[in-house]
Protein backbone atom coordinates (compact mmCIF):
# COMPACT_ATOMS: atom_id res chain seq x y z
CA UNK A 1 0.00 0.00 0.00
CA UNK A 2 1.15 3.33 -0.98
CA UNK A 3 2.24 5.73 1.76
CA UNK A 4 0.51 9.23 2.30
CA UNK A 5 2.96 11.95 1.31
CA UNK A 6 4.24 14.91 3.54
CA UNK A 7 1.62 16.81 2.72
CA UNK A 8 -1.20 14.43 2.95
CA UNK A 9 0.25 13.38 6.39
CA UNK A 10 0.32 17.25 7.87
CA UNK A 11 -3.37 16.95 6.76
CA UNK A 12 -4.48 14.28 8.97
CA UNK A 13 -2.10 15.61 11.41
CA UNK A 14 -3.80 19.00 11.70
CA UNK A 15 -7.27 17.13 11.50
CA UNK A 16 -6.16 14.91 14.54
CA UNK A 17 -5.65 17.99 16.23
CA UNK A 18 -8.92 19.62 15.42
CA UNK A 19 -11.02 16.85 16.48
CA UNK A 20 -8.81 16.75 19.76
CA UNK A 21 -9.33 20.30 20.28
CA UNK A 22 -12.95 19.89 19.77
CA UNK A 23 -13.40 17.06 21.73
CA UNK A 24 -11.36 18.97 24.55
CA UNK A 25 -14.34 21.79 24.59
CA UNK A 26 -16.69 19.66 24.32
CA UNK A 27 -16.15 17.99 27.80
CA UNK A 28 -15.16 20.85 29.21
CA UNK A 29 -18.37 22.49 27.89
CA UNK A 30 -20.03 19.17 29.14
CA UNK A 31 -17.80 19.81 32.55
CA UNK A 32 -18.67 23.30 33.31
CA UNK A 33 -22.81 22.68 32.21
CA UNK A 34 -22.99 19.70 34.93
CA UNK A 35 -21.18 21.98 36.99
CA UNK A 36 -23.59 24.79 36.33
CA UNK A 37 -26.74 22.38 37.19
CA UNK A 38 -25.19 21.54 40.72
CA UNK A 39 -24.80 24.84 41.64
CA UNK A 40 -28.38 25.71 40.55
CA UNK A 41 -29.35 22.78 42.53
CA UNK A 42 -27.66 23.65 45.32
CA UNK A 43 -28.95 27.27 45.31
CA UNK A 44 -32.95 25.64 44.79
CA UNK A 45 -32.02 23.20 47.69
CA UNK A 46 -31.27 26.27 49.99
CA UNK A 47 -34.14 28.34 49.11
CA UNK A 48 -36.45 25.08 49.36
CA UNK A 49 -35.32 25.52 53.09
CA UNK A 50 -35.63 29.27 53.55
CA UNK A 51 -39.24 28.53 52.16
CA UNK A 52 -40.34 26.05 54.43
CA UNK A 53 -38.83 28.13 57.20
CA UNK A 54 -41.17 30.95 56.24
CA UNK A 55 -44.15 28.69 56.53
CA UNK A 56 -46.55 29.75 54.01
CA UNK A 57 -46.63 32.74 50.86
CA UNK A 58 -49.34 34.97 49.97
CA UNK A 59 -50.34 35.27 46.52
CA UNK A 60 -52.48 37.62 44.83
CA UNK A 61 -53.90 35.75 41.25
CA UNK A 62 -56.60 37.32 38.60
CA UNK A 63 -56.76 33.05 37.44
CA UNK A 64 -60.12 31.09 38.08
CA UNK A 65 -60.81 29.68 41.27
CA UNK A 66 -60.34 25.97 40.22
CA UNK A 67 -56.99 27.16 38.57
CA UNK A 68 -55.56 28.46 42.09
CA UNK A 69 -56.93 25.48 43.75
CA UNK A 70 -54.92 22.92 41.63
CA UNK A 71 -51.72 25.41 41.86
CA UNK A 72 -51.84 25.87 45.50
CA UNK A 73 -53.05 21.85 46.20
CA UNK A 74 -50.19 20.55 43.99
CA UNK A 75 -47.44 23.40 45.29
CA UNK A 76 -48.57 22.46 49.43
CA UNK A 77 -47.99 18.81 48.45
CA UNK A 78 -44.36 19.02 47.28
CA UNK A 79 -43.30 21.53 49.53
CA UNK A 80 -44.95 21.97 53.02
CA UNK A 81 -45.71 25.75 52.06
CA UNK A 82 -48.94 26.97 52.70
CA UNK A 83 -50.66 29.18 49.70
CA UNK A 84 -52.69 32.12 51.48
CA UNK A 85 -54.20 33.20 47.76
CA UNK A 86 -56.96 36.03 47.24
CA UNK A 87 -58.28 36.14 44.17
CA UNK A 88 -59.56 39.48 42.11
CA UNK A 89 -59.97 40.40 38.39
CA UNK A 90 -57.29 42.15 37.04
CA UNK A 91 -58.16 45.60 37.35
CA UNK A 92 -59.00 45.10 41.13
CA UNK A 93 -55.84 43.15 41.75
CA UNK A 94 -53.88 46.17 40.33
CA UNK A 95 -55.62 48.23 42.30
CA UNK A 96 -55.21 46.78 45.68
CA UNK A 97 -51.99 46.05 45.35
CA UNK A 98 -51.12 49.78 44.13
CA UNK A 99 -52.95 50.79 47.10
CA UNK A 100 -51.31 48.44 49.70
CA UNK A 101 -48.06 49.22 48.63
CA UNK A 102 -48.60 53.02 48.75
CA UNK A 103 -49.59 52.44 52.33
CA UNK A 104 -46.35 50.83 53.06
CA UNK A 105 -48.25 47.73 53.66
CA UNK A 106 -47.49 44.83 50.82
CA UNK A 107 -49.32 42.30 51.74
CA UNK A 108 -48.75 39.82 48.24
CA UNK A 109 -45.24 38.02 48.05
CA UNK A 110 -46.28 37.03 44.62
CA UNK A 111 -48.83 38.50 41.58
CA UNK A 112 -50.35 36.50 38.88
CA UNK A 113 -51.98 39.26 36.78
CA UNK A 114 -53.12 39.71 33.18
CA UNK A 115 -53.53 42.72 31.40
CA UNK A 116 -50.51 45.20 31.02
CA UNK A 117 -48.85 43.52 33.68
CA UNK A 118 -45.28 44.13 31.95
CA UNK A 119 -46.18 48.27 32.34
CA UNK A 120 -47.69 47.76 35.76
CA UNK A 121 -44.26 45.99 37.19
CA UNK A 122 -41.99 48.54 35.75
CA UNK A 123 -43.95 51.48 37.43
CA UNK A 124 -43.89 49.22 40.46
CA UNK A 125 -40.14 48.82 40.16
CA UNK A 126 -39.41 52.62 40.25
CA UNK A 127 -41.66 52.82 43.28
CA UNK A 128 -39.31 49.76 44.89
CA UNK A 129 -42.60 47.90 45.09
CA UNK A 130 -41.47 45.06 42.66
CA UNK A 131 -38.09 42.89 41.67
CA UNK A 132 -37.49 42.13 37.69
CA UNK A 133 -38.01 38.19 37.57
CA UNK A 134 -35.10 37.97 35.38
CA UNK A 135 -33.03 39.10 38.58
CA UNK A 136 -34.34 37.59 41.48
CA UNK A 137 -32.35 34.17 40.73
CA UNK A 138 -35.17 32.08 39.82
CA UNK A 139 -33.82 28.46 39.71
CA UNK A 140 -35.56 27.51 36.59
CA UNK A 141 -34.45 30.37 34.72
CA UNK A 142 -30.99 30.55 35.95
CA UNK A 143 -30.75 26.71 34.31
CA UNK A 144 -32.68 28.10 31.43
CA UNK A 145 -35.04 25.37 31.86
CA UNK A 146 -37.73 28.01 31.36
CA UNK A 147 -38.29 29.17 27.68
CA UNK A 148 -36.18 32.51 27.58
CA UNK A 149 -39.10 33.59 24.57
CA UNK A 150 -41.58 33.61 27.23
CA UNK A 151 -39.74 35.73 29.91
CA UNK A 152 -40.83 39.74 29.58
CA UNK A 153 -37.81 40.92 32.31
CA UNK A 154 -39.81 42.18 34.89
CA UNK A 155 -42.11 39.95 34.60
CA UNK A 156 -42.73 36.21 32.76
CA UNK A 157 -45.91 34.07 31.31
CA UNK A 158 -47.45 31.21 33.31
CA UNK A 159 -50.30 30.42 30.87
CA UNK A 160 -51.69 31.41 27.43
CA UNK A 161 -55.23 31.14 27.56
CA UNK A 162 -57.10 31.69 24.23
CA UNK A 163 -60.07 33.91 24.37
CA UNK A 164 -62.65 31.81 23.24
CA UNK A 165 -66.61 31.85 22.37
CA UNK A 166 -68.67 29.39 25.22
CA UNK A 167 -72.24 28.49 24.42
CA UNK A 168 -75.03 26.94 25.25
CA UNK A 169 -74.73 23.46 23.64
CA UNK A 170 -78.29 21.81 24.01
CA UNK A 171 -79.82 24.42 22.02
CA UNK A 172 -76.62 24.79 19.32
CA UNK A 173 -75.73 21.98 17.63
CA UNK A 174 -73.73 21.92 14.02
CA UNK A 175 -73.58 24.52 11.94
CA UNK A 176 -75.22 26.68 14.71
CA UNK A 177 -72.04 26.46 16.86
CA UNK A 178 -70.36 29.86 16.14
CA UNK A 179 -67.02 28.56 15.20
CA UNK A 180 -65.73 32.67 14.40
CA UNK A 181 -66.00 35.61 16.06
CA UNK A 182 -68.28 36.94 12.62
CA UNK A 183 -70.65 34.00 13.44
CA UNK A 184 -71.78 36.18 16.46
CA UNK A 185 -73.24 38.19 13.93
CA UNK A 186 -76.01 35.76 12.97
CA UNK A 187 -79.59 36.89 13.52
CA UNK A 188 -79.82 34.62 15.88
CA UNK A 189 -77.90 36.00 18.17
CA UNK A 190 -79.87 39.19 18.52
CA UNK A 191 -80.36 39.51 22.16
CA UNK A 192 -78.98 36.08 23.14
CA UNK A 193 -75.29 37.26 23.12
CA UNK A 194 -73.52 37.93 26.55
CA UNK A 195 -69.89 39.79 26.52
CA UNK A 196 -68.10 40.49 29.99
CA UNK A 197 -68.14 44.16 30.12
CA UNK A 198 -64.44 45.03 29.04
CA UNK A 199 -64.22 47.86 31.74
CA UNK A 200 -63.95 45.49 34.24
CA UNK A 201 -60.71 44.08 33.06
CA UNK A 202 -58.35 45.44 30.33
CA UNK A 203 -57.24 41.96 29.63
CA UNK A 204 -60.52 42.02 27.30
CA UNK A 205 -59.13 44.99 24.97
CA UNK A 206 -56.80 42.33 23.72
CA UNK A 207 -58.86 40.61 21.78
CA UNK A 208 -61.41 43.50 20.87
CA UNK A 209 -58.42 45.66 19.49
CA UNK A 210 -57.17 42.43 17.45
CA UNK A 211 -60.92 42.43 15.74
CA UNK A 212 -60.87 46.30 15.27
CA UNK A 213 -57.76 45.55 13.72
CA UNK A 214 -58.35 43.09 11.20
CA UNK A 215 -62.03 43.63 10.79
CA UNK A 216 -62.70 47.22 11.12
CA UNK A 217 -65.08 49.90 12.89
CA UNK A 218 -68.08 47.81 11.08
CA UNK A 219 -67.99 44.62 12.53
CA UNK A 220 -68.25 46.41 15.79
CA UNK A 221 -71.49 48.66 14.21
CA UNK A 222 -73.21 45.32 13.45
CA UNK A 223 -72.20 43.83 16.97
CA UNK A 224 -73.36 46.46 19.01
CA UNK A 225 -76.84 46.27 16.48
CA UNK A 226 -76.99 42.73 18.26
CA UNK A 227 -78.22 44.78 21.42
CA UNK A 228 -75.02 42.70 23.43
CA UNK A 229 -76.20 42.00 27.48
CA UNK A 230 -73.22 43.19 29.38
CA UNK A 231 -72.03 41.21 32.24
CA UNK A 232 -70.09 43.10 35.48
CA UNK A 233 -67.15 40.21 34.64
CA UNK A 234 -66.67 36.87 32.90
CA UNK A 235 -67.77 35.01 35.89
CA UNK A 236 -71.08 36.54 35.88
CA UNK A 237 -71.26 36.20 32.26
CA UNK A 238 -70.63 31.95 32.30
CA UNK A 239 -73.06 31.89 35.16
CA UNK A 240 -75.84 33.92 33.04
CA UNK A 241 -75.23 31.54 30.07
CA UNK A 242 -75.28 28.62 32.60
CA UNK A 243 -78.67 29.41 33.26
CA UNK A 244 -79.87 29.45 29.93
CA UNK A 245 -80.58 33.66 29.75
CA UNK A 246 -78.41 33.24 26.40
CA UNK A 247 -77.15 31.65 23.93
CA UNK A 248 -73.40 32.89 23.89
CA UNK A 249 -70.95 34.17 25.40
CA UNK A 250 -67.66 35.62 24.29
CA UNK A 251 -64.85 36.44 24.81
CA UNK A 252 -64.09 33.76 27.45
CA UNK A 253 -62.05 30.96 28.76
CA UNK A 254 -62.01 27.59 28.86
CA UNK A 255 -61.66 27.72 32.76
CA UNK A 256 -64.64 30.17 32.98
CA UNK A 257 -66.78 27.51 30.88
CA UNK A 258 -65.79 24.06 32.77
CA UNK A 259 -66.46 25.83 35.95
CA UNK A 260 -70.03 25.94 35.01
CA UNK A 261 -69.55 22.62 32.82
CA UNK A 262 -68.78 20.54 35.40
CA UNK A 263 -71.38 21.39 37.28
CA UNK A 264 -74.09 20.05 34.87
CA UNK A 265 -74.49 23.02 32.50
CA UNK A 266 -75.55 22.54 28.84
CA UNK A 267 -72.31 24.52 27.59
CA UNK A 268 -69.37 24.08 25.80
CA UNK A 269 -66.73 26.20 23.40
CA UNK A 270 -65.18 26.88 20.51
CA UNK A 271 -61.86 28.66 19.55
CA UNK A 272 -61.82 30.64 16.83
CA UNK A 273 -58.79 30.14 14.36
CA UNK A 274 -58.09 34.22 14.74
CA UNK A 275 -57.90 35.33 18.32
CA UNK A 276 -55.70 36.29 21.17
CA UNK A 277 -55.16 35.49 24.79
CA UNK A 278 -54.94 36.27 28.71
CA UNK A 279 -51.20 35.59 29.06
CA UNK A 280 -51.00 35.49 32.51
CA UNK A 281 -47.84 36.79 34.33
CA UNK A 282 -45.84 36.09 37.38
CA UNK A 283 -44.71 39.37 39.62
CA UNK A 284 -42.80 39.52 42.13
CA UNK A 285 -43.04 42.27 45.57
CA UNK A 286 -39.50 43.50 46.36
CA UNK A 287 -37.63 41.15 48.16
CA UNK A 288 -36.86 44.15 51.10
CA UNK A 289 -40.83 44.77 50.64
CA UNK A 290 -42.28 41.27 50.79
CA UNK A 291 -42.99 39.48 54.27
CA UNK A 292 -42.10 35.94 52.85
CA UNK A 293 -39.85 36.67 49.94
CA UNK A 294 -38.12 32.92 49.84
CA UNK A 295 -41.72 31.31 49.71
CA UNK A 296 -42.44 33.89 46.97
CA UNK A 297 -39.38 32.98 44.76
CA UNK A 298 -39.97 28.98 45.67
CA UNK A 299 -43.68 29.74 44.36
CA UNK A 300 -42.65 32.30 41.39
CA UNK A 301 -39.74 28.84 40.43
CA UNK A 302 -42.76 26.39 40.56
CA UNK A 303 -44.89 27.95 38.09
CA UNK A 304 -42.36 28.30 36.03
CA UNK A 305 -40.88 25.38 35.89
CA UNK A 306 -42.50 22.40 33.77
CA UNK A 307 -43.31 20.67 36.14
CA UNK A 308 -45.33 23.26 37.90
CA UNK A 309 -46.68 25.03 34.74
CA UNK A 310 -48.33 21.52 33.83
CA UNK A 311 -50.44 21.82 36.93
CA UNK A 312 -51.45 25.40 35.97
CA UNK A 313 -52.33 24.86 32.69
CA UNK A 314 -53.87 21.00 33.23
CA UNK A 315 -57.16 22.05 31.94
CA UNK A 316 -59.48 21.65 28.74
CA UNK A 317 -57.57 23.91 25.75
CA UNK A 318 -55.04 24.82 27.54
CA UNK A 319 -51.15 25.06 26.58
CA UNK A 320 -48.04 25.15 29.11
CA UNK A 321 -45.09 26.94 28.28
CA UNK A 322 -43.15 24.04 27.02
CA UNK A 323 -45.09 23.00 24.36
CA UNK A 324 -47.83 25.82 22.29
CA UNK A 325 -48.30 23.48 19.46
CA UNK A 326 -51.89 23.68 20.71
CA UNK A 327 -52.60 27.33 19.84
CA UNK A 328 -55.12 28.03 17.22
CA UNK A 329 -53.80 28.83 13.73
CA UNK A 330 -53.89 32.56 14.32
CA UNK A 331 -53.09 33.25 17.48
CA UNK A 332 -52.07 36.93 18.36
CA UNK A 333 -49.98 37.92 21.40
CA UNK A 334 -51.57 40.84 22.95
CA UNK A 335 -49.88 44.02 21.64
CA UNK A 336 -48.45 46.27 23.58
CA UNK A 337 -50.20 49.92 24.20
CA UNK A 338 -53.93 48.07 23.94
CA UNK A 339 -54.94 49.50 27.02
CA UNK A 340 -54.63 53.37 25.68
CA UNK A 341 -57.38 52.24 22.82
CA UNK A 342 -59.90 51.62 25.55
CA UNK A 343 -61.99 54.61 24.88
CA UNK A 344 -62.28 53.74 21.39
CA UNK A 345 -63.48 50.52 22.12
CA UNK A 346 -65.84 51.12 24.83
CA UNK A 347 -67.35 53.71 22.67
CA UNK A 348 -68.00 51.10 19.36
CA UNK A 349 -69.37 49.19 21.97
CA UNK A 350 -71.69 51.49 23.38
CA UNK A 351 -70.02 52.03 26.50
CA UNK A 352 -69.82 55.83 26.81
Amino acid sequence: MKKPGKMARGRLAALRIIAAAASLAWAVGAQAQAGKAVGVQAELDALIKAAKAEGEVTWYSSSPDTQNRRVTDAFGAKYGVRVNVLRLSSNNLQQRYSAEAGAGNIAADVVVNAGNSVSYAEEGMKKGWVESISEAGIPTIKSGEYPAKFNRGPTAIVQITPWLIGYNSEKLKGADVPRDWRDLLKPQFKGQYIMPDPRASEAYLDVLALLLDRYGEGFFNQLRAQNIRFATQGSTAIQSLGAGEGLVVGPTTSANVMIIKVKGAALDMAVPDLTSGVELQVMLSARAKSKRPNAARLFANYVLSKEGNSVYNDEPAGVTMYDTTGLPKDYQSPKAGTAARKDVIHKLLGLN
